[in-house]
């Protein structure tokens, strides 16, 4: 084995430790499991607010050509993502893109291979992807599908009007998965 191949897999388990450290560090006492309805902001929907608690039910992301809806909890904790898809932290609130988001970057969601959530990143590119939201139902189509090393994996799409759904690649690998697999959203008008 080269020199390189031994550093890529330091980067990847590296990688792969502070990853579990941080869902580990962030993990939250969960709300009790609801499935249905979205929890109300403590603001209006129309203006920006801060993130809301973790666990807390954000949205309902659904892919209807796959029959697929799942909760989407605030959070990326193993708890929550077993539940359903993860909102992280620190991006807009699904639904909120745009002028009035309260966060610096576009909507990301993540997957887990084995939740609620996983069947959406089934979807294809054209497929419609629908988020039901406190801001109300938002639209969107599936713009890119693409599998990404770990390293080239960028949540910052500049664009307001995007989600981006990360899911580990491959779904069925041993451990943690070697890349991710990435879906870009664009909100239909």
């Amino acid at each position: 084995m080269t020199h390189q191949h031994y550093l890529q897999r330091a980067a990847h388990i590296l990688a792969t430790v502070a990853i579990a450290f941080g869902i580990l560090a962030a993990a939250p006492v969960a709300e009790a499991f609801r499935t249905t309805g979205v929890r109300a902001p403590q603001a209006a929907p129309h203006s920006a607010f801060a993130s809301p608690p973790a666990g807390d039910l954000v949205a309902r992301i659904a892919v209807p050509r796959l029959h697929v809806d799942a909760p989407v909890y605030e959070g990326i904790a193993l708890e929550d993502l077993a539940r359903g898809a993860g909102h992280l932290p620190g991006t807009a609130i699904p639904g909120e893109e745009g002028a009035n988001a309260s966060a610096t970057k576009p909507c990301v969601l993540a997957v887990a291979r084995d939740s609620a959530a996983a069947g959406v990143v089934d979807a294809n590119v054209g497929d419609t992807v629908v988020l039901r939201t406190a801001f109300g139902v938002q639209t969107y189509r599936v713009v890119r599908k693409r599998v990404l090393e770990l390293e080239a994996v960028d949540l910052d799409s500049k664009r307001p009007s995007f989600v981006t759904v990360v899911a580990p690649y491959p779904a069925d690998s041993v451990g943690p998965a070697p890349q991710r697999l990435a879906l870009l959203l664009e909100r239909r008008s």
